[in-house]
């Protein structure tokens, strides 16, 4: 009789271990209009593979890149590649110096508080 309870209560302190990880709300992909008409009006290097960016409505984007983008960090300017169209999203390419960086993620975020260093665009 105490065995089965014994064995109840060691299975039930064992259940949150077999649970499923809690997983972050994922944030939503964005795009920026316009990007190659002056959508895009500065930027933010985190990383060499994570970049801010604040569009012409002061509205700040988190570009995660697919890896390092070298050069980003003393870069005084980027470039963008749409892929023809006017929008950036996570399609885009990101340009700095002769290297293009594709952007794995775009999400909206809030204004960066400790940048890595920042420059118009």
């Amino acid at each position: 009789m105490i065995r089965p309870l014994l064995l109840a209560v060691a299975a039930l302190a064992a259940a949150p271990a077999f649970a499923a990880p809690v997983k972050p709300l994922a944030q939503e992909e964005v795009r920026i209009p316009f990007a190659d008409f002056g959508g895009i009006r500065s930027f933010q290097a985190w990383s060499d593979d994570v970049v801010y960016l604040e569009d012409r409505h002061n509205q700040w984007y988190r570009a995660q890149l697919y890896g390092p983008c070298y050069g980003l960090g003393w870069a005084f300017g980027i470039g963008i590649d749409t892929g023809g169209s006017s929008t950036f999203d996570r399609f885009s390419r990101l340009i700095v110096g002769r290297e293009r960086c594709p952007i794995q993620s775009l999400t909206r975020s809030d204004k960066p508080q400790k940048p890595w260093k920042k420059h118009k665009a």
